[in-house]
């Protein structure tokens, strides 16, 4: 999951929206493996924002 949802960033510059998410991935993935996903993109994101000098 966290592969696609990154994917989609670099793609698009933006997160995907929450309902699009939910019903593109609905019963792909188990709850851990969602929670891991997301958990990863989140630790991500904080990665990017440093790497670009954002504060916050």
């Amino acid at each position: 999951m966290f592969y696609l949802m990154k994917r989609h960033f670099q793609q698009t510059g933006e997160v995907m929206d929450p309902h699009v998410f939910a019903a593109q991935f609905l019963g792909a993935f188990s709850t851990v493996e969602g929670v891991a996903g997301i958990l990863m993109f989140d630790e991500y994101l904080n990665s990017e924002a440093r790497g670009n000098g954002a504060t916050g």
